[in-house]
Order: structure tokens, then sequence, then C-alpha cells
């Protein structure tokens, strides 16, 4: 049988998604795969080959790897592109879409996991963990329809705050490129809000968050691929976002939730005005709290246990392990890594 180059889709969620059904192609197949993401792979018995896109933070992340781990595709490999659109999504879910691409072995029962991600640099000091996503537009993939309203996960990252979390906004932004919505980073204790985590780092301190807050993205599978709480904030395009398709019957959904808008848009159009408003969104975050047995920790703010005489949470997050020399220091407070962005309240 000929080696099978498997052009995957660039979005580290999208990625995530595919694993399990790459992994089942590897076992039967010599499998070749373009991806900026290796490291999602690394247990895999795969070949990596180097693709060419106009993708910022993939092409940053495919720069940072040796260059003797990409390899030139053989002669005659036969080639399939995963990918998804109106077609797929309009009979299934964004998991069976990427599904049905792949030559897969009889009675493939795929299991969402990732590889072993070594030690997450974010050190709590004990106090749990509750790491945001903030909402973002990007000039490459500008869904404006997709998007919360930025400040639904502002209330519960205050929330959280307010409750004894250590919470650090991750993100990757660049003027021009990927810009805060809203323009304001979400209450936190720390931001780093410039790409000074690793995709790996990243994912490392996912797994060891108490919990994940954010919009539709890349949180969702990575949140059910490591077992960490998760909840997602919709905004509208449902034809493409809605919680069945970013879902499938087959996964653990115990720990994720949705804050669903009243008036909940179906459309697939990326520049649609949906209708974002959640009246009751303080209700569904302490309905799926409930569910998913989410307890806060015993010393919060509302009791003002564990809080500095300045109303600041008194549990500095700092790093033990090395992160990248230029963006982050080995040790010391996060307040001091750039960019220095503090929530208040």
């Amino acid at each position: 049988m000929s080696p099978l180059l498997v052009r995957s889709m660039w979005g580290l969620g999208d990625s995530i998604y595919a694993r399990p059904f790459i992994a089942a192609a590897s076992m039967v197949r010599d499998v070749w795969l373009e991806t900026p993401w290796p490291e999602l792979y690394a247990d895999l018995p795969l070949r990596f080959v180097k693709g060419d896109r106009p993708l910022r933070t993939q092409t940053l992340n495919a720069a940072r790897q040796p260059p003797g781990l990409w390899r030139q595709p053989p002669a005659g490999a036969q080639e399939i592109r995963l990918a998804y659109g109106n077609a797929e999504l309009a009979r299934g879910s964004v998991v069976q879409g990427i599904e049905s691409k792949l030559p897969l072995p009889a009675g493939v029962k795929p299991v969402w996991t990732l590889p072993e991600l070594g030690a997450s640099p974010i050190d709590t000091r004990g106090s749990p963990l509750a790491i945001i996503r903030p909402v973002t537009r990007r000039a490459e993939w500008d869904n404006r329809a997709r998007n919360c309203l930025p400040g639904y996960v502002d209330e519960i990252a205050g929330d959280l705050k307010g409750r004894g979390f250590s919470v650090l906004v991750l993100a990757d932004l660049k003027v021009g490129e990927e810009w805060l919505e809203n323009g304001r980073i979400p209450p936190s204790n720390a931001a780093l809000t410039n790409g000074e985590l690793s995709m790996r780092q990243m994912l490392a301190a996912v797994r060891d968050a108490a919990v994940v807050v954010g919009p539709v993205g890349w949180i969702v599978p990575a949140g059910l691929a490591l077992g960490t709480r998760t909840f997602c904030v919709l905004g509208g395009q449902g034809g493409h976002n809605a919680p069945e398709k970013l879902t499938d019957p087959r996964m653990d959904c115990s720990r994720l939730g949705f804050a669903m808008p009243k008036e909940f848009c179906r459309c697939t159009d990326m520049q649609h005005s949906c209708p974002k408003a959640i009246p009751d969104l303080m209700s569904q975050w302490s309905d799926w709290r409930r569910n998913a047995r989410f307890r806060f920790p015993r010393s919060s703010a509302h009791s003002q246990a564990g809080r500095s005489p300045g109303g600041q949470s008194s549990v500095s997050a700092t790093t033990r392990q090395k992160a990248r020399a230029t963006t982050m220091p080995t040790t010391g407070n996060m307040s001091n890594m750039p960019p220095p962005a503090l929530g208040t309240g």
C-alpha cells in the first residue's frame, strides 16, 4: 500500500480534533503529515512535512521546530487534504467532517488525548489556576459572528478572580493582525498576551488548570483531550459553532459547558450581526459549575480570606520551568513578566 500524505488543517483546535483519526490511519498506513503542530503527534509513528501557508502563529510554531524534523514526502504518495466546510457541517459535526476524509481501519473507536507535555511553567503557589482566553479578532480569519460579547468573558474572569483563583489570560496578540475585540484585558492576576508560552507550555498549563473559560476556539478540544473543566461562551454562527457541531457523542463532555445566547443564531456567515445577548449568563455559569462538580476555593474574596490589604489576591503566580528566555524569567512574580497586565479588582 502506498504511503499516505495527509495535509492537515492548520488550526490548533482542528489538529486536536484530528489526532485520533490520524493515529488510527498510522496503524495501517505509512503516514506523512503536513502540520505546523508536530508536538501534538509526538508519540505517533509519523513523519512530518513542512507546509507553507500565510497563517501567523502556525508559521511561528513551525519555525521553532528543529530543521531535521521535516521530511520530503515520497513520490507517489496518496494525498489527502483534511478540511470541512458548509456541506460537511450541514450534515454533521467538525469531528465527522474530519473523520470522513481519512482511510481508517474498521471499528475505530477514537479517544481524544494528547502526548506528554512536560511540566507547566505556571506555579500559583497553591491557589487554583483559571485560564482565560480573551475574545480576539484576527485579520487572517476575521470571524466576527462566532465571537461572544467580550464582556461576558470579562464577567466570569472577574468572578473567578474575586473568589480566590489565580487568573491568567493567554493570547498571542500583534498590532494589526490579532487584537482584543473590546481592547481590554479581562480581570486577571497576570496576562501573557504576546505568545510568551510555547504551544506545549500553554497546553501543559491548560492541563493543570482548575478551569478554562473563553469563546469558541481551541480551548474546547484541548479541554476535552486534557480532561480540564472548560466553559465556552457562545456568540453566533451556530451553523458551524453550536455545541453539537463542536463535540461528538463518543467524547466525554462531562466537564465541558456552554453559555448559550437567548436567541442563538444558527447562521453560517462569518460577518453576520448575530444576536448574542445572554441575560442569564451567571445563572448558566452557576448551573454548569454545579453539574460539573466545580467548586470555588474555601477561601475566597467574598469572605475576604486570603486577601491582601490592598484588595489583590495574596497568591502570586510564578514560573517554575524555564520558558522562552527572552520573555519569561525562570522565577519571580508573574506580574514581572512582560506584558505587566494585572487586573485590579
